[in-house]
């Protein structure tokens, strides 16, 4: 088993579908620990990303990387047995806040953080905010992770958290796109921030293993 766990994070680190197809052929008589292989999946995508920020890998590979992790997820999960699941994780709801339908941004982000072990819940482009709400209650995700390209809709933002608030107050917040930065996140009551998609699962993990009292959110200052 130790063999074949290194073998899955060589094909997701090597963006080696092929080898991966091969590994599941060789167990389709055993039973395959679910923790432990996505665990081995993860680590595969981790090495990309560590590449990825000493510039030595490139978007395309990383995003290569996560389509075989998430090939290797349904497999882990077709094998596991009846009834049981791999655990991933806290879920995370995501989307792009209603009048942006920008979202290559937040799908880079959301397969990141499902590389990293989440429970992604993608609601897709130009969500509302009764939409964001109702996922929240079905779903019993963790953290709403809200994003946008645009300045407009930061005031719909604002509403979502606000509303967020009220009715989820354990949900952390997370917020990332071009009109934001840190100051920003805080103004509408964001609990934190991700530049990018390499910044996300660190922010994500940071507010969820150490919760963080959000500031008050404050009215964004009108357009000249």
């Amino acid at each position: 088993m130790t063999d074949f766990l290194l073998a899955l994070e060589e094909a997701v680190a090597s963006r080696d579908a092929t080898l991966l197809d091969e590994l599941f052929r060789r167990v389709e008589d055993r039973s395959v620990r679910s923790e432990e292989a996505l665990q081995a999946l993860a680590r595969g995508v981790e090495r990309v990303r560590a590449r990825f920020r000493q510039n030595q890998s490139s978007i395309p590979e990383l995003l290569l990387s996560i389509d075989v992790f998430r090939k290797g997820l349904r497999g882990v999960m077709a094998r596991a047995p009846q009834g049981s699941s791999p655990d991933q994780g806290d879920g995370i709801v995501i989307g792009v806040v209603e009048g942006d339908t920008h979202d290559m941004g937040k799908n880079i982000v959301a397969a990141v953080l499902e590389a990293a072990g989440y429970r992604i819940y993608d609601l897709g482009r130009d969500v509302s905010r009764d939409s964001f709400l109702t996922a929240l209650s079905e779903k019993g995700a963790s953290l709403l992770a809200l994003s946008t390209m645009m300045s407009t809709p930061l005031e719909k933002m604002r509403e979502i958290i606000e509303w967020t608030r009220r009715l989820h107050p354990r949900v952390k917040i997370l917020v990332g796109g071009a009109p934001l930065d840190e100051q920003v996140a805080k103004a509408i009551g964001a609990d934190g921030y991700a530049e990018s998609a390499l910044t996300a699962p660190e922010e994500a993990a940071r507010l969820l293993v150490r919760p963080v009292a959000a500031e008050k959110a404050v009215a964004l200052p009108k357009a000249p």
